[in-house]
């Protein structure tokens, strides 16, 4: 029976600081669409901050399953889009765009015992923190993006991935079958 490993990826997206302000009149009320380039999830929604104005915070926490593969490479990417919501439609502020893979690299491991994460002891060398297959937290202050340009503003985001778990294919088939269909198109 073929086996694959995978872990949870959960994400918080935080808040967002010094957003553009794209309206004319009344203040901005935005919220955040986040999904990941690779796997055929539908995209996900924060509620709308209707009292942050350019500084809107949400809090707002969402897990995805993914396989181990996809931590190896570039090419699955989480983009965070944030908009200004609006009754006549809403209007685009940025973006931010990182790949699992770097999310995976930049987080520490979590110590077990405490639950916190934390940087490796000194007398451990590099190759063990590259090859700590634990899980891994972090939190990061991104740049907003605005298609090839640095927008104004910055998304504030955590996020944590567990410990690898191996699982045969049969019963991924059976739980998560657009995880599966992901994984066939890597």
């Amino acid at each position: 029976m073929s086996e694959m490993e995978c872990r949870k990826f959960d994400i918080t997206i935080s808040a967002a600081y010094n957003v553009e302000d794209v309206r004319l009149f009344g203040k901005t009320e935005a919220h955040a669409r986040i999904y990941i380039v690779g796997l055929t999830e539908p995209e996900r929604r924060t509620p709308t901050d209707t009292h942050g104005k350019k500084n809107p915070a949400w809090n707002f926490t969402t897990s995805y399953t993914i396989f181990e593969s996809m931590l190896k490479n570039c090419n699955t990417v989480l983009v965070v889009k944030v908009y200004c919501t609006r009754a006549m439609g809403d209007i685009y502020i940025g973006q931010v765009d990182i790949s699992l893979k770097e999310l995976f690299d930049c987080a520490g491991p979590v110590h077990v015992a405490t639950g916190k994460s934390s940087k490796l002891d000194d007398e451990r060398d590099e190759e063990a923190a590259n090859n700590y297959d634990g899980g891994r937290t972090a939190m990061l202050t991104l740049p907003l993006q605005k298609g090839s340009v640095k927008s104004q503003g910055a998304l504030r985001i955590s996020y944590s991935f567990t410990e690898k778990v191996v699982l045969d294919k049969l019963r991924i088939a059976s739980v998560a079958p657009h995880i599966l269909s992901s994984f066939n198109k890597c």
